[in-house]
C-alpha cells in the first residue's frame, strides 16, 4: 500500500511541475510536455496556437539562412613550406602529430568537420581548424581554412572563414580584415 501511495505521489508531484512551467520540451514539431484534459482532451498547461508554433519557426529561420564562407587570396614572396609554417603556428593549425592515436577523444576531434591537414611538401598544403578571432573588442570561435600553393618563387594563400557554429554574430567584412592583417604579418 506504501509503494502505491508514493506512486501516486510522484506522478501528482510531476503533474504539478509540468504546469507550472512554461518552457516545453519539443520533438520533431510535437510537444512531449503538453498536457491535455483526459476527459475533455482540451490543453491544461499550454495554448496550442501559440506554443507549437514557435520551434517551427526557429527551425523555418534557421534552415533558411546558410553560412556562407568568406575568402580571400594573397601573394606571399616567401616560399610554401615557409608560409606553410609561419600559418600553422600562427594559427594553431593541428596535423595528425598533434593527436594521441590512443585517446578517443582525440579521434572524434579528426573527425570533425573543421579539422583538415593535408600535405605536399614544395608544392600544396591545406589546412582547416576551429580557430577564435577578436573583433571590435568580442572574441568570436571560427572555422579557418587556408590553401597554400606554390606560385613560382612565392606561394600564393587562400584563406576561408566562417562562424564556429550558427552564431553569426559579427560583422563578415571586419573579421576579413582582422584575419588579413594577421596572415599579412605572419607572411609578409
Amino acid at each position: 500500500m506504501r509503494i502505491l501511495f508514493l506512486l501516486a505521489f510522484g506522478v501528482a508531484t510531476l503533474v504539478i511541475a509540468g504546469c507550472t512551467t512554461q518552457d516545453h520540451v519539443y520533438s520533431q514539431g510535437r510537444c512531449l510536455t503538453c498536457i491535455n484534459n483526459p476527459v475533455t482532451g482540451e490543453p491544461v498547461n499550454y495554448d496550442p496556437e501559440e506554443e507549437q508554433t514557435e520551434p517551427a519557426k526557429d527551425a523555418a529561420r534557421a534552415a533558411s539562412a546558410p553560412v556562407i564562407p568568406t575568402t580571400f587570396v594573397l601573394n606571399a614572396p616567401i616560399d610554401v613550406d615557409t608560409a606553410y609554417a609561419r600559418l600553422r603556428s600562427a594559427f594553431g593549425f593541428r596535423s595528425d602529430a598533434d593527436f594521441n592515436r590512443d585517446l578517443r577523444s582525440d579521434r572524434l576531434m579528426q573527425m570533425d568537420e573543421a579539422y583538415h591537414h593535408e600535405t605536399t611538401p614544395g608544392s600544396y598544403y591545406r589546412l582547416s581548424d576551429y580557430d577564435k578571432q577578436v573583433v571590435d573588442g568580442v572574441e568570436h570561435s571560427i572555422i579557418l581554412r587556408a590553401e597554400i600553393q606554390r606560385d613560382g618563387d612565392g606561394s600564393a594563400i587562400q584563406m576561408e572563414f566562417m562562424p564556429a557554429g550558427s552564431n553569426l554574430t559579427y560583422d563578415p567584412d571586419a573579421m576579413k580584415e582582422a584575419i588579413q592583417q594577421r596572415v599579412e604579418d605572419v607572411l609578409l
